[in-house]
């Protein structure tokens, strides 16, 4: 195994390789963003630092040979059709197609949590306007049709009125 550690000014970089040239290829490639020192080292490291790195070489799109394809939405739609797959291939290794109406709602569940909380942050980074209180008056939910019900009758209020209940 082997370990290549590059030091910046902000920060450090560690990745373990297993095969030679692959550290080899990270090391030219961090050399090529000027650190302040780049070591290369041959040895035998912790068992969770390989398993980390091969998570990480599957499962992340910056590692894994999809980072070749330079639209990131394409890349995304690439791992959930991956993803789909896998639930569909564990499904039918245990036999039941329940298993795969689990694994499947589940996913649903978890993929629309993150593309809500991405899409929030995209909107606040962006347009973060949309956010802002209106400051043009105050009008309540029962003034928003310009109307009232008193006593089961339609009561037409004021359209210059900006109501509200502490005017």
């Amino acid at each position: 195994m082997y370990k290549v550690k590059a030091e910046f000014k902000n920060h450090s970089l560690v990745r373990y390789f297993m095969n030679q040239y692959d550290a080899i290829d990270f090391r030219d490639t961090v050399d090529a963003h000027y650190p302040l020192k780049v070591t290369f080292e041959k040895g035998v490291y912790p068992v969770s630092t390989f398993i980390i790195n091969c998570w990480n070489a599957v499962m992340d799109h910056n590692m894994n040979p999809l980072r070749n394809i330079p639209d990131l939405n394409t890349r995304h739609m690439v791992m959930q059709v991956l993803a789909w797959m896998w639930c569909i291939v564990f499904s039918m290794y245990f036999g039941s197609m329940w298993v795969f109406g689990i694994t499947a709602v589940a996913h649903v569940i978890v993929l629309a949590a993150i593309a809500i909380t991405v899409g929030t942050f995209t909107v606040a980074k962006n347009k973060p306007e949309l956010f802002k209180l209106r400051t043009d008056g105050y009008h309540s939910v029962s003034r928003t049709r310009q109307y009232m019900w008193v006593n089961g009758n339609k009561v037409k209020l004021d359209p210059n009125d900006p109501g509200g209940e502490h005017e």
